[in-house]
């Protein structure tokens, strides 16, 4: 074998080092642009859709669904819905893995005076969350991100965020007539 000039050494190392580098970055660029962006990429791309996470989680703890959230994790595909029921005068978080369906069951809580007020103020609702989502659904298809029940302005409803065409559309439903009150939009963002 040829011996290499003492010049020849470093220049040879440096090279090396510099395709390393470049073959890292480009790796590193198409790893990131199959990532989604956003949550509603990651939730559109996901396995489980939010229904069908409920129906899991649902299965796992008997009770009322209260509330549920798609939350990314880390701007991968691996996201988990988020799903608060109550059960018992208690709230038992439930997370359902968005590509696999795997159920864990997270926390307890105790409900307080308002969240207890609240929830009754929920049952005495003509329509459930599920519902809430349905009606929600009919007048904008998309991907619904996120559902729960609230009083708004004095008045129980429902609060739907569904994601369609790079846009966030939280639209609000009266939780005894269904009808639709308002709806707004924002941009999706990587923020979501």
């Amino acid at each position: 074998m040829k011996k290499l000039s003492t010049l020849s050494k470093p220049l040879v190392m440096a090279l090396s080092m510099a395709s390393i580098s470049v073959a890292t970055v480009a790796v590193s660029q198409a790893a990131t642009s199959k990532a989604p962006s956003s949550e509603l990429q990651a939730a559109s791309q996901s396995k489980i859709d939010l229904e069908q996470a409920l129906l899991l989680a649902n299965k796992a703890v008997k009770g009322d669904i209260v509330s549920v959230e798609y939350d990314q994790e880390d701007r991968t595909v691996n996201g988990n819905y988020e799903i608060k029921i109550i059960t018992n005068n208690n709230e038992q978080e439930v997370k359902v893995h968005a590509n696999t369906g795997k159920v864990t069951k997270e926390e307890v809580e105790r409900l307080d005076k308002e969240d207890l007020a609240e929830y009754k103020a929920m049952k005495q609702a003509k329509l459930t969350l599920t519902q809430a989502i349905s009606k929600a659904n009919q007048t904008l298809k998309g991907t619904v991100l996120e559902a729960e029940f609230e009083t708004d302005f004095g008045k129980p409803v429902y609060k739907v965020e569904i994601g369609k065409d790079n846009q966030v559309y939280k639209i609000v439903v009266d939780s005894t007539t269904g009808n639709i009150i308002r709806s707004q939009a924002r941009a999706a963002d990587s923020d979501d």
